[in-house]
């Protein structure tokens, strides 16, 4: 795993040209966004659709290709994107795809048999709008879910939580939509350049963090919550005792050099993890963990990250 990082440093590699805008939560801009337009709204902290004279710009930016937005990022999809790629556009998180294969494909389950008739079972379990919820309201929720499904992992995403059930479950829990992933391939194993390590420090909702010197980056895209592999089936465990991960989007082409280069916190220009990469395989070892000592390490396997 390498020598953990124990004390958080600037990062000497990050550039002196500021990378990000506002890279602290949703609406971050990437260096390489040259938008004339702005897709996020801080007030009601969402994203728009381009109005026509921004899709035209957009088509002449990237191609013909196909253009959808699910809500929290776009997905387009061109055979000669820029180089270099942007890692937002307008604001907006965008995913660069080949043409033929969907975006979003990546970030939905399998099952769809949610049942929208069944009343929410803990309506007053509320948190903020492109936010993730506290380490307490996943308790509230996973306790809310346990008469009506046997779930060992509950992960938060924009607009949609995915529970992943163990072997009609209501279709609306704490405020937003519920969906259910019964399969056995673990979901996040279908969510396609994405990372699972505890909870790093400084991974909100939205938050981006550069790898090496900015030519890969991650975005604190999801909030997952796990029953610990030791207590399933054997006794009872409280959804507070569950353990809590961040899951972080992959932007950009790693290459088997990234060994050893800091993954750094964008606002605060703080490096928070060590990036490595091995035999298709990356290894990071954190240097600060939210709620930890900051001793560690987690690895994760990628496929097929890069454009193609």
């Amino acid at each position: 795993m390498g020598q953990a990082l124990s004390t958080p440093e600037p990062a000497d590699s990050h550039p002196d040209q500021p990378r990000w805008e506002n890279p602290g939560s949703w609406g971050a801009r990437h260096i390489s966004d040259t938008a004339p337009f702005n897709l996020w709204n801080p007030g009601t902290r969402q994203y728009r659709m381009p109005n026509r004279g921004e899709y035209e710009w957009c088509r002449e930016k990237f191609g013909d290709g196909s253009f959808m937005q699910p809500g929290w990022f776009t997905g387009i999809s061109s055979s000669s994107p820029p180089q270099a790629a942007p890692f937002t556009l307008g604001g907006m998180p965008l995913i660069l795809h080949p043409p033929g294969e969907e975006a979003r494909l990546h970030m939905m389950p399998k099952a769809y048999y949610a049942n929208p008739r069944v009343t929410n079972p803990c309506p007053e379990v509320k948190w903020g709008f492109m936010e993730f919820p506290t380490k307490s309201q996943n308790a509230e929720i996973v306790a809310a879910l346990k008469p009506l499904a046997n779930v060992h992992r509950v992960v938060y995403m924009p607009y949609i939580t995915v529970a992943e059930l163990e072997v009609g479950e209501p279709g609306r829990v704490g405020g937003w939509t519920m969906l259910y992933h019964h399969a056995e391939e673990p979901f996040l194993e279908e969510m396609k350049e994405m990372v699972s390590c505890p909870r790093l420090r400084g991974a909100d909702s939205g938050c981006w963090f550069d790898v090496g010197g900015g030519d890969v980056a991650m975005l604190a895209w999801a909030e997952a919550y796990a029953k610990p592999r030791q207590v399933r089936g054997d006794g009872e465990v409280g959804g507070g005792e569950w353990e809590r991960r961040s899951l972080l989007r992959v932007f950009g082409d790693v290459s088997e050099e990234m060994r050893g280069v800091p993954i750094v916190r964008c606002e605060t220009g703080e490096a928070v993890g060590e990036f490595d990469v091995a035999d298709g395989v990356v290894k990071c070892v954190a240097g600060g963990w939210d709620g930890l000592d900051g001793e560690g390490g987690w690895f994760c396997r990628f496929v097929d990250l890069g454009f193609y």
